[in-house]
Protein backbone atom coordinates (compact mmCIF):
# COMPACT_ATOMS: atom_id res chain seq x y z
CA UNK A 1 0.00 0.00 0.00
CA UNK A 2 1.61 3.26 -0.79
CA UNK A 3 -0.31 7.52 -0.80
CA UNK A 4 -1.03 8.43 -3.82
CA UNK A 5 1.58 11.27 -4.19
CA UNK A 6 3.14 14.21 -5.75
CA UNK A 7 6.49 16.01 -5.31
CA UNK A 8 7.61 18.66 -7.74
CA UNK A 9 9.88 21.88 -7.59
CA UNK A 10 7.72 24.14 -9.40
CA UNK A 11 8.97 27.38 -10.74
CA UNK A 12 11.66 26.92 -8.36
CA UNK A 13 15.18 25.69 -9.38
CA UNK A 14 15.86 23.01 -6.47
CA UNK A 15 12.75 20.82 -4.91
CA UNK A 16 13.36 21.47 -1.00
CA UNK A 17 10.40 19.03 -0.22
CA UNK A 18 10.63 15.41 1.02
CA UNK A 19 7.81 12.52 1.34
CA UNK A 20 8.28 10.26 4.00
CA UNK A 21 6.12 7.21 3.76
CA UNK A 22 6.64 3.38 5.50
CA UNK A 23 5.06 0.99 8.13
CA UNK A 24 6.56 0.37 11.62
CA UNK A 25 5.75 -2.18 14.29
CA UNK A 26 1.94 -3.58 14.52
CA UNK A 27 0.47 -2.85 10.79
CA UNK A 28 1.04 1.50 11.63
CA UNK A 29 1.42 3.35 8.20
CA UNK A 30 3.11 6.90 8.80
CA UNK A 31 2.73 9.31 6.18
CA UNK A 32 5.14 12.63 6.32
CA UNK A 33 5.66 15.92 4.00
CA UNK A 34 9.04 17.83 5.30
CA UNK A 35 8.73 21.36 3.64
CA UNK A 36 12.27 22.76 3.63
CA UNK A 37 12.24 26.13 4.15
CA UNK A 38 14.42 27.77 1.17
CA UNK A 39 14.32 30.91 2.28
CA UNK A 40 16.76 30.13 4.79
CA UNK A 41 19.09 28.09 2.46
CA UNK A 42 19.99 24.69 2.50
CA UNK A 43 15.76 23.68 2.87
CA UNK A 44 17.00 20.08 0.69
CA UNK A 45 19.54 19.51 3.93
CA UNK A 46 17.37 20.08 6.50
CA UNK A 47 14.47 17.92 4.68
CA UNK A 48 16.67 14.75 4.96
CA UNK A 49 18.03 15.61 7.55
CA UNK A 50 14.82 15.53 9.48
CA UNK A 51 13.43 12.61 7.60
CA UNK A 52 16.53 10.31 8.73
CA UNK A 53 16.30 11.45 12.52
CA UNK A 54 12.11 10.74 12.55
CA UNK A 55 12.66 7.22 11.08
CA UNK A 56 15.70 6.38 12.74
CA UNK A 57 13.98 7.28 16.40
CA UNK A 58 10.29 5.26 15.25
CA UNK A 59 11.62 2.60 13.94
CA UNK A 60 12.81 1.86 17.95
CA UNK A 61 9.70 2.54 19.73
CA UNK A 62 6.62 -0.35 19.46
CA UNK A 63 3.89 2.34 19.91
CA UNK A 64 3.87 5.33 17.93
CA UNK A 65 1.46 8.14 19.21
CA UNK A 66 1.51 11.88 20.25
CA UNK A 67 4.25 11.09 22.57
CA UNK A 68 6.87 9.76 19.81
CA UNK A 69 6.37 12.18 17.11
CA UNK A 70 7.01 14.94 19.37
CA UNK A 71 10.44 13.15 20.84
CA UNK A 72 11.67 12.46 16.99
CA UNK A 73 10.86 16.14 16.04
CA UNK A 74 12.69 17.23 19.37
CA UNK A 75 15.65 14.49 18.67
CA UNK A 76 15.48 15.92 14.41
CA UNK A 77 15.24 19.74 16.19
CA UNK A 78 18.65 18.90 17.81
CA UNK A 79 20.08 17.43 14.75
CA UNK A 80 19.57 20.73 12.75
CA UNK A 81 20.78 22.96 15.61
CA UNK A 82 24.01 20.76 16.05
CA UNK A 83 24.52 21.18 11.77
CA UNK A 84 23.62 25.15 11.78
CA UNK A 85 26.18 25.78 14.45
CA UNK A 86 28.79 23.41 12.97
CA UNK A 87 28.12 25.17 9.05
CA UNK A 88 27.60 28.68 10.82
CA UNK A 89 24.10 28.17 8.71
CA UNK A 90 20.53 28.74 9.17
CA UNK A 91 18.01 25.81 8.06
CA UNK A 92 15.02 24.46 8.79
CA UNK A 93 12.27 22.60 7.87
CA UNK A 94 7.90 22.27 8.27
CA UNK A 95 6.44 19.49 8.39
CA UNK A 96 2.82 17.51 8.67
CA UNK A 97 1.23 14.44 8.25
CA UNK A 98 -0.57 11.57 9.23
CA UNK A 99 -0.42 8.31 11.50
CA UNK A 100 -3.32 5.22 10.36
CA UNK A 101 -3.69 2.53 12.89
CA UNK A 102 -7.07 0.10 13.11
CA UNK A 103 -8.93 2.94 11.35
CA UNK A 104 -7.29 5.64 13.86
CA UNK A 105 -5.90 8.67 12.65
CA UNK A 106 -3.77 11.22 14.39
CA UNK A 107 -2.26 14.51 12.50
CA UNK A 108 0.66 16.17 13.38
CA UNK A 109 1.63 19.32 12.37
CA UNK A 110 4.79 21.77 12.76
CA UNK A 111 4.92 24.88 10.49
CA UNK A 112 2.57 25.54 7.54
CA UNK A 113 2.35 22.28 5.92
CA UNK A 114 -1.56 20.87 6.30
CA UNK A 115 -3.93 18.37 6.69
CA UNK A 116 -7.38 18.16 5.39
CA UNK A 117 -9.74 15.86 5.94
CA UNK A 118 -12.67 14.65 4.02
CA UNK A 119 -15.78 12.69 4.25
CA UNK A 120 -18.38 11.66 1.83
CA UNK A 121 -16.69 14.48 -0.04
CA UNK A 122 -17.38 16.95 2.67
CA UNK A 123 -14.11 18.63 4.66
CA UNK A 124 -14.70 17.65 8.00
CA UNK A 125 -11.28 19.07 9.48
CA UNK A 126 -8.46 21.59 8.08
CA UNK A 127 -5.08 22.23 10.24
CA UNK A 128 -4.01 25.48 11.09
CA UNK A 129 -1.01 26.21 10.13
CA UNK A 130 1.64 28.23 12.15
CA UNK A 131 1.94 31.33 10.64
CA UNK A 132 2.44 34.87 11.69
CA UNK A 133 -0.91 35.91 9.33
CA UNK A 134 -2.66 33.13 11.63
CA UNK A 135 -1.37 34.36 14.80
CA UNK A 136 -2.46 38.12 14.27
CA UNK A 137 -5.97 36.73 12.69
CA UNK A 138 -6.78 34.78 16.32
CA UNK A 139 -5.25 37.48 18.32
CA UNK A 140 -7.77 39.85 16.03
CA UNK A 141 -4.55 42.46 15.81
CA UNK A 142 -5.08 42.48 12.15
CA UNK A 143 -8.14 41.40 10.24
CA UNK A 144 -8.05 42.85 6.93
CA UNK A 145 -7.10 39.72 4.24
CA UNK A 146 -5.38 42.23 2.67
CA UNK A 147 -2.76 43.16 5.28
CA UNK A 148 -2.46 39.07 6.75
CA UNK A 149 -1.52 38.08 3.27
CA UNK A 150 1.66 39.57 3.65
CA UNK A 151 2.53 37.53 6.69
CA UNK A 152 0.91 33.84 5.60
CA UNK A 153 4.40 32.90 4.77
CA UNK A 154 5.94 33.84 7.57
CA UNK A 155 6.02 30.86 9.98
CA UNK A 156 5.79 31.17 13.88
CA UNK A 157 6.79 27.23 14.29
CA UNK A 158 9.20 24.88 12.58
CA UNK A 159 12.46 22.24 13.33
CA UNK A 160 15.24 24.57 12.94
CA UNK A 161 17.06 24.12 16.15
CA UNK A 162 14.94 25.95 18.39
CA UNK A 163 12.92 24.07 20.93
CA UNK A 164 10.52 26.78 21.94
CA UNK A 165 9.21 26.09 18.25
CA UNK A 166 9.80 22.85 17.00
CA UNK A 167 6.36 21.71 19.31
CA UNK A 168 4.26 20.34 17.33
CA UNK A 169 0.40 20.14 17.29
CA UNK A 170 -2.25 17.04 17.47
CA UNK A 171 -5.49 15.72 16.30
CA UNK A 172 -6.54 12.41 16.53
CA UNK A 173 -9.62 11.34 14.88
CA UNK A 174 -11.23 8.35 13.39
CA UNK A 175 -10.89 7.18 9.56
CA UNK A 176 -13.27 5.53 7.63
CA UNK A 177 -12.17 3.39 4.57
CA UNK A 178 -15.33 4.03 2.62
CA UNK A 179 -15.68 7.14 2.61
CA UNK A 180 -12.90 9.15 4.00
CA UNK A 181 -9.87 11.27 1.70
CA UNK A 182 -7.06 12.58 4.03
CA UNK A 183 -4.68 15.49 1.73
CA UNK A 184 -0.94 16.71 3.65
CA UNK A 185 0.26 18.98 1.25
CA UNK A 186 2.87 21.78 1.45
CA UNK A 187 2.08 25.64 1.13
CA UNK A 188 2.54 25.39 -2.71
CA UNK A 189 -0.65 23.62 -2.62
CA UNK A 190 -2.88 25.38 -0.16
CA UNK A 191 -1.98 28.47 -1.47
CA UNK A 192 -3.48 27.77 -4.33
CA UNK A 193 -7.21 26.06 -2.68
CA UNK A 194 -8.24 26.47 0.54
CA UNK A 195 -10.18 23.71 2.05
CA UNK A 196 -13.50 24.57 0.19
CA UNK A 197 -11.96 24.70 -2.98
CA UNK A 198 -10.90 21.42 -2.48
CA UNK A 199 -13.83 20.22 -1.29
CA UNK A 200 -14.93 21.51 -4.56
CA UNK A 201 -12.44 19.52 -6.32
CA UNK A 202 -13.15 15.91 -5.24
CA UNK A 203 -16.86 16.35 -5.53
CA UNK A 204 -15.98 17.13 -9.65
CA UNK A 205 -13.96 14.69 -9.67
CA UNK A 206 -13.34 10.95 -9.45
CA UNK A 207 -10.80 9.56 -6.83
CA UNK A 208 -8.83 7.90 -9.41
CA UNK A 209 -8.62 11.17 -11.69
CA UNK A 210 -8.49 13.91 -8.17
CA UNK A 211 -4.47 13.54 -8.12
CA UNK A 212 -3.50 14.04 -11.88
CA UNK A 213 -6.54 17.25 -12.34
CA UNK A 214 -4.39 18.69 -9.23
CA UNK A 215 -1.55 18.00 -10.78
CA UNK A 216 -2.00 19.74 -13.87
CA UNK A 217 -2.99 22.72 -12.57
CA UNK A 218 -0.50 22.85 -9.63
CA UNK A 219 2.46 22.73 -12.93
CA UNK A 220 1.24 25.57 -14.53
CA UNK A 221 -0.14 27.31 -11.59
CA UNK A 222 2.77 26.89 -8.51
CA UNK A 223 4.84 29.33 -7.81
CA UNK A 224 6.93 27.22 -5.59
CA UNK A 225 8.20 23.49 -4.88
CA UNK A 226 4.53 21.37 -3.97
CA UNK A 227 4.26 18.38 -2.42
CA UNK A 228 0.94 16.51 -2.16
CA UNK A 229 0.16 12.78 -0.92
CA UNK A 230 -3.92 11.53 -0.97
CA UNK A 231 -4.97 9.16 1.32
CA UNK A 232 -7.88 7.28 0.79
CA UNK A 233 -10.27 4.35 0.72
CA UNK A 234 -8.10 2.95 -2.37
CA UNK A 235 -4.36 3.92 -0.80
CA UNK A 236 -5.58 2.44 2.87
CA UNK A 237 -7.26 -0.51 1.90
CA UNK A 238 -4.76 -3.27 3.42
CA UNK A 239 -4.17 -1.30 6.93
Amino acid sequence: MRAQQISHKGKRQTNEDLVLERFFEQNTYFFSIIDGMGGYGNGDLAARMIAENMETYLSTVSTIGAYHIQKAINKSNLAIRQKNAERSIQMGAALGGVILKDRQALFYWVGDVKIFHFRGGKLIFESSAHTLANELRQSGSITAAERLSRYKHVVTRSISGDSKSAAADFHETVFSPHSDLIIVCTDGVHDLWDGLQLETMIQENHEETLLEVLKTRLLHEAADNFSLGLLSSQTVANI
